[in-house]
């Protein structure tokens, strides 16, 4: 039996089709690994482009926060503040022609040398007095910081249509003196009576 030209060429065709498949099924599972290990590889590069440039800028960022530090208002060790801030938010409210009608401070939070506390407060009020007050608030600083902000029409019988009504919640940054806040004393418990 003698096998035709044309039959040695579609023979070579079909085993070349074949080992290229074979070679394809071989091969591509490396090519996913290397294909994921590229976009690691890019992924980890571009966070230690970010990781640099935040090494970079620790001084300025240093300085900043020492800035900032300053900028806060000092309490005593152990004294407790929420009222003071309260009696500032309700005043610092009554100059802008908003009413507070509930107010509830959060527990200190610390972090580090810095302290934290929140007041949330459901007000009554016009835009313009939000709005004022509001930019007051703004213009403390870093020493407060409108987190949550809600308003809705105060609506009913006989309410005016430009009367608002809503709930904040205001977050207060402040540096404590040497000694820590008033819990930890506490957390110790009283002192044993001397003995005769």
């Amino acid at each position: 039996m003698k096998i035709a030209a044309r039959e040695l060429n579609l023979l070579a065709a079909t085993l070349a089709v074949v080992v290229l498949a074979l070679t394809y099924l071989a091969v591509e599972p490396k090519l996913q690994e290397w294909a994921e290990f590229r976009d690691q590889h890019e992924e980890l590069a571009a966070r230690q482009e970010t990781a640099q440039q935040l090494l970079d800028s620790r001084e300025t960022v240093a300085a900043r926060l020492a800035e900032f530090r300053e900028g806060l208002p000092v309490y005593p060790a152990g004294k407790k503040i929420e009222a003071d801030l309260l009696l500032a938010l309700e005043r610092m409210a009554a100059q802008h022609g908003l009413t507070l009608t509930r107010r509830e401070a959060d527990a200190e939070r610390e972090a580090g040398d810095l302290y934290e506390t929140s007041i949330t407060c459901s007000w009554e009020g016009d835009l313009t007095g939000l709005v004022n007050f509001l930019y007051a608030q703004q213009s403390q600083g870093a020493v407060s910081d409108v987190r949550q902000l809600s308003v809705q029409p105060a609506g009913g019988k006989g309410v005016p249509e430009d009367r608002l009504k809503g709930t904040f919640t205001m977050d207060y940054a402040y540096r404590r003196e040497a000694g820590g806040p008033e819990s930890k004393p506490e957390a110790a418990g009283p002192e044993p009576a001397a003995q005769p």
